[in-house]
């Protein structure tokens, strides 16, 4: 029986490779915000938190 809250060990087995997905598209969405950013500060940071925080 699968109680809510528990994940397939399929599904467990896939979190890494979503979480380096995730990680890259997070580094690139900076791009697209702003094409000449070298290094992002404080906030910046934020910026692309609240995007994701849309997304996900």
């Amino acid at each position: 029986m699968v109680l809510p809250g528990d994940i397939t060990f399929t599904v467990e087995a896939g979190l890494p490779d979503l979480a380096g997905e995730l990680t890259v598209a997070l580094a690139r969405s900076f791009k697209i915000v702003d094409r000449e950013l070298k290094n992002p500060g404080t906030e910046e940071w934020d910026r692309a938190f609240a995007l994701f925080d849309l997304l996900i």
